[in-house]
């Protein structure tokens, strides 16, 4: 799954964002807990050098919702106008759970699209995410106003600041592009406001909160079982069952020793327990997904199946001592991983960067999402529940963090923006194949002027880059489709194929 590659996490804990084996560390848990937030991936040799390109803030409410409360904030946004036209639309890649980047207004279909209808591009960057945090410090209490409804009323009225300060044209048409959850707000902006936002793009827009996200495992065996074959899945089926058996039989050192943990899995410790079966399953999906290549899974398979260990297990550790190879151990305890999402400075990498702390907040408060191995048809084991993730949220936020409060978080968020039915107008959702969060996306959607595409053999956000040589034409397709929209939601005359 496309991750940043441009930011890096430096060493006083031990981690990066990247998927190679220096990946591994402390923060890693808390980094990959909700992969359906990943940021856009920028190139590492990206520089902004477009002088049309100009960053700038806007203040705003720290609560939208309560007249008593006069505080304000700002928020950063950059604006490039190379393309504009007097008349013309307004297009904004709305910000996630990342830092801003000027990349997406300078390169990708949005931008070509942009300089084909005249537009003014611009992006924002989310409340506290990057350099925008409403608040002195990340403290449980301060988080409170860290909502999805907050954001949309930040990114409303900014865009009639946009409309009447910088464009100046009350009447410019607005349209928005966001991808992952950035994708969801674009297509909750459209379908709470549509006197002010003509028309939305969701890229992998994860608009069904789900409390027990346990398809994810399922989907992710499938794509194995697919591109790496029956071998490689029945070799991880019993080597997850066989570290879970030897767990259960008292034999937790033969297991610490396998995987090289950094602390030995302690008898009876249902967390650290959990903690290592969640690491196990995500350095598989990291080794085979991240790449976006169906050729990446097939290696790594055959990596596996082509080892000459005694034990499925033992293969299995083989292949994973190889990746995290530059390690000593695998930090691979409960307590160890907690320790990056407890840093409350707005500014430290954790928050400011990679977003840990604001991140699983969201997660714990209004979406899940977790990743459990409950489903039957899977072959990671069944030892990741909800139990972990609920430890996790306790552990970050307190006690009174619930299962049924993050329940009520979950029932709330779909209640309030209708799920996978949002019966909204004039939105697009595209998804990849091969993404496993399209399954809280929407992919067969159909109302006025709205439509929903899943790109074939693609990973993630494949879409959102300009239309290039190397594309399927099933993908060529898919990108003119939108394109046609974006025109469409303009009112222009042609209609989509």
């Amino acid at each position: 799954m496309m991750l940043t590659k441009v930011f890096a996490l430096a060493a006083i804990v031990v981690t990066l964002v990247s998927a190679s084996p220096s990946s591994a560390g402390s923060t890693r848990v808390l980094r990959e807990l909700q992969r359906h937030l990943a940021q856009p991936a920028v190139p590492l040799e990206y520089v902004t050098a477009k002088p049309r390109t100009i960053g700038d803030r806007f203040r705003t409410k720290v609560d939208h919702f309560n007249p008593q409360n006069r505080d304000t904030f700002e928020f950063s946004y950059f604006s490039n106008d190379e393309f504009y036209r007097p008349g013309g639309p307004i297009f904004i890649y709305v910000g996630g759970n990342f830092p801003l980047t000027t990349y997406y207004v300078e390169h990708g279909l949005l931008h070509d699209t942009a300089a084909r209808d005249g537009a003014w591009l611009f992006t924002n960057e989310h409340r506290y995410y990057g350099t925008s945090s409403p608040v002195a410090d990340y403290s449980t209490e301060n988080l409170r106003f860290l909502k999805s409804e907050q954001a949309l009323m930040d990114l409303i009225e900014w865009i009639d600041h946009l409309r009447t300060n910088v464009v100046r044209d009350p009447k410019a048409k607005v349209i928005l592009m966001g991808i992952g959850y950035a994708g969801a707000l674009a297509t909750w902006a459209r379908q709470r406001f549509p006197n002010i936002i003509d028309g939305a793009w969701g890229a992998g827009a994860t608009v069904l909160a789900s409390f027990d996200f346990q398809e994810h495992a399922g989907d992710v065996g499938s794509i194995i079982r697919r591109f790496g074959g029956d071998e490689c899945y029945s070799l991880l089926f019993v080597a997850f069952r066989t570290a879970q058996y030897l767990i259960d039989a008292g034999r937790e050192e033969t297991v610490t020793n396998l995987l090289n943990t950094c602390e030995p899995i302690a008898p009876g410790s249902l967390l650290d327990m959990e903690t290592l079966f969640f690491h196990l399953k995500l350095a598989i999906q990291d080794a085979m997904l991240n790449d976006q290549s169906t050729t990446k899974i097939r290696d790594v398979c055959e990596s596996m199946v082509n080892a000459t260990e005694e034990t499925a297990l033992q293969d299995l550790a083989t292949w994973l001592n190889g990746y995290y190879a530059n390690l000593a151990c695998n930090p691979f305890d409960f307590d160890a991983n907690m320790e990056a999402g407890q840093v409350l400075q707005p500014g430290a990498v954790e928050n400011a960067i990679l977003g840990l702390r604001q991140t699983q907040y969201q997660a714990c408060t209004e979406f899940g999402w977790f990743w459990t191995t409950d489903l039957d048809e899977q072959p990671f084991g069944d030892r990741v529940t909800m139990h972990f993730f609920l430890s996790a949220c306790r552990a970050l936020f307190g006690e009174w963090v619930s299962d049924a409060v993050i329940y009520d978080g979950v029932r709330l968020t779909n209640l309030h923006y209708g799920g996978q039915d949002p019966r909204s107008t004039h939105v697009l959702f595209t998804n990849g194949e091969l993404d496993p969060n399209r399954l809280v996306s929407i992919t067969s959607y159909i109302n006025p002027q709205s439509n929903a595409f899943v790109a074939p053999n693609e990973f993630v956000y494949s879409e959102i880059y300009s239309i290039s040589e190397n594309d399927s034409a099933e993908l060529v397709a898919i990108k003119q489709n939108i394109q046609q929209y974006i025109g469409l939601w303009q009112g222009e005359g042609f209609t989509p194929a």
